[in-house]
């Protein structure tokens, strides 16, 4: 006789409140309700001690983050599990990434953990999880004429990197100079002279002009878009050991990091944090408390440097993958449409920028009315959201071949090219895509054979079944 498991509490928050995430939280949530287990989601990610507090009162004993780990600051209670779900890798995500997660924790990455450049041994399980699609999706019925375009892509971009004029990059000059000068660059006084002057011409994150192309060059010579090999550690060395990376300029001064504002902020935490065991004195709390009321302080925590790295060895990328995939779709037909976020900013998509698409509804309506829907994925990792729900509506799916495709994440762990999708190189791209245009009986068969492979065992109930057999084990 088996008894009946008691119903999980758990509490979904996502990694940022723009409509992406909060579906998915949402729809995650209906997944555990649909199996019997009690799931809220939040609209928006939560404080640590707000988390905490929700925990309290609702008698949660599952946390999911996405893109985040326990806070060491405001520990969980001893009872309650938590879940990383990580979606976004960036090289500076692994600095002290370890200490966010106990024994009893789970670790998801959208796809295969390393491919995706979580990289560190943490003290927990590890595993994959990908989205799903919900039910309304699977049973979308679209009103308008299927197949009356040729190409689209549903997706944003990061916008270009900042290009700072001859004025700023002088005087970003001018301010190393004084910097390294013995009296001059210790001074507070200076420091505090330097923003007056400087300030309203540098913004807290400037990189000079000669720095970012050099970065971008060399992104450029070692990346290799649509091939799904993306290795953003790989990327962040590279970058980090050029000749431009000059100890001279970029070193560390008493006030801190020389290219942060008030760097003495985050080197002052760090000591006390040291010095008290890896608990922060009340000192270091009462200037993180401080720095955390003002968004001047904030954009110090991470250095302009930093913050150029990781742009250009996991954001950038992305832009060369896209640029390369849609001049190859223009080169075949003129009928096709982007949409989303960041894009009408990139000289290559902005022609066929059709807007940024809102709801559900909208992304289902042009998934179904486009004979080929273009896809891409930097690491390579196509089972996720854009792949699902367009499989999920029964349409043609366009995705590129990948070293990892065998990996967990990978297309060919859950569909068959030629079967489930139709799959590309950078080299037979015209010839595959013309050839899938027009086969519409063929194409149109692959559309079905997906939608129900889908059904069998991609939905959010799937997903949420998952999670509960990994926290038994």
């Amino acid at each position: 006789m088996t008894t009946k498991q008691k119903p999980i509490r758990i509490l979904i928050a996502p990694n940022v409140p723009n409509p992406y995430d909060q579906r998915m939280v949402n729809e995650l949530a209906a997944g555990f309700n649909r199996i019997g287990h009690y799931a809220a989601s939040m609209a928006v990610p939560p404080s640590a001690r707000e988390l905490l507090r929700l925990c309290e009162s609702f008698s949660i004993n599952v946390v999911l983050q996405i893109n985040r780990t326990r806070d060491p600051e405001v520990p969980l209670p001893p009872h309650i599990r938590h879940i990383a779900w990580y979606q976004d890798v960036f090289p500076e995500t692994l600095h002290g990434f370890a200490d966010g997660f106990n024994k009893s924790d789970i670790l998801y990455a959208l796809g295969d953990a390393r491919v995706l450049g979580l990289n560190a041994d943490v003290p927990c399980y590890v595993s994959s999880l990908f989205t799903g699609v919900d039910p309304t999706t699977l049973d979308f019925k679209f009103a308008g004429r299927r197949d009356s375009l040729d190409f689209s892509l549903c997706g944003g971009l990061p916008h270009p990197f900042k290009r700072g004029g001859l004025l700023a990059d002088t005087l970003w000059h001018l301010d190393r100079l004084i910097q390294r000068n013995p009296v001059l660059g210790k001074s507070k006084a200076t420091w505090l002279l330097r923003k007056l002057l400087f300030g309203p011409v540098l913004p807290v994150d400037f990189v000079p002009y000669s720095t970012l192309m050099t970065m971008e060059n060399i992104i450029r010579g070692f990346y290799r878009p649509l091939r799904g090999e993306l290795d953003i550690h790989l990327m962040a060395n590279a970058l980090q050991q050029q000749d431009y990376m000059d100890s001279r300029i970029f070193d560390d001064h008493s006030m801190g990091n020389s290219t942060e504002p008030f760097g003495w902020v985050s080197t002052l935490m760090k000591s006390q944090t040291k010095r008290f065991g890896g608990r922060a004195s009340l000192t270091a709390r009462l200037v993180r408390f401080l720095a955390g009321e003002s968004a001047f302080f904030q954009q110090s925590v991470k250095s302009p440097l930093t913050g150029a790295i990781s742009y250009f060895s996991q954001s950038y990328p992305r832009i060369l993958d896209r640029e390369m995939l849609v001049k190859a779709a223009a080169g075949v037909s003129p009928s096709l449409e982007l949409y989303g976020p960041g894009l009408k900013m990139h000289d290559f998509a902005a022609p066929y920028f059709r807007g940024v698409i809102d709801t559900q509804h909208e992304l289902l309506d042009v998934y179904t009315r486009t004979r080929i829907n273009l896809s891409n994925n930097t690491h390579g990792l196509g089972l996720h959201s854009r792949t699902l729900e367009c499989m999920a509506t029964g349409n043609f799916l366009f995705m590129h071949e990948s070293p990892h495709d065998t990996k967990a994440g990978g297309m060919l762990t859950a569909f068959e090219p030629g079967v489930h999708f139709g799959s590309y190189t950078p080299e037979n791209f015209v010839e595959q895509s013309a050839r899938w245009l027009n086969d519409d009986k063929e194409r149109v068969h692959v559309g079905i054979r997906a939608q129900a492979a889908v059904r069998e065992r991609h939905c959010w109930h799937h997903r949420a079944q998952q999670i509960v057999d990994d926290l038994n084990r």
